[in-house]
């Protein structure tokens, strides 16, 4: 497995306006993390860089989400069906969108949320359903060392702070079992239930 995004970005040399595709593989959790999650990759699902950290594992940094890699200006798709809360741009994670996906059978409020975007294809308001596009990969924003998707769950039971949880919590197949977008496969709608974000080849 490789050992981090930024590592393999310096020993393979690669150019951060243009991104890779590598396929089938992932990045372990660190060392500290404490509560790792076994993963199922599949062959043809884009690589993830960088997994989820709490604050206090990853050098009291937490790493909110997973890191996706593919090439610049691939597709990024909707894991679940909701409705755009926001698309906007700020300076740390470039063009962001955030999709609402209502409340899960905890009755808590349930968003996905996507960073570093090149382009915003989806509006605040707007209604997408599972796998429909929402912006494509990019590296916008000063955290952005390299073309890449930030990908982030986070549910909140009341008010409006979410709180980040492992995306490897929620795919569709069970727990640490990436699970790729079919477009021609029926997903039911609850439990809230993810699938991966970047089309696999």
């Amino acid at each position: 497995m490789f050992k981090g995004w930024r590592i393999v970005a310096l020993v393979l040399g690669l150019a951060a306006c243009d991104g890779i595709e590598i396929y089938g593989t992932y990045d372990q959790y660190t060392h500290l993390t404490t509560d790792p999650i076994e993963i199922v990759m599949p062959p043809n699902a884009p690589y993830i860089s960088e997994q989820f950290g709490r604050a206090g594992e990853l050098n009291d940094t937490p790493h909110e989400g997973i890191d996706i890699w593919a090439k610049l200006g691939t597709p990024v798709i909707a894991a679940a069906p909701g409705r755009v809360s926001a698309s906007f741009y700020e300076p740390g994670h470039g063009n962001t969108v955030i999709v609402e996906h209502g409340r899960d059978t905890n009755g808590q409020k349930v968003r996905t949320v996507y960073k570093h975007l090149k382009t915003r294809t989806a509006s605040k308001g707007e209604t997408v359903v599972r796998g429909e596009q929402v912006g494509t990969m990019g590296a916008t924003g000063a955290l952005a060392m390299l073309v890449h998707l930030h990908f982030e769950v986070r549910r909140a039971r009341t008010g409006n702070y979410y709180t980040p949880y492992d995306p490897m919590l929620f795919w569709v197949q069970g727990p640490g079992r990436v699970t790729c977008f079919e477009a021609d496969k029926t997903y039911a709608d609850m439990p809230f239930q993810i699938t991966y974000p970047v089309p696999c080849r």
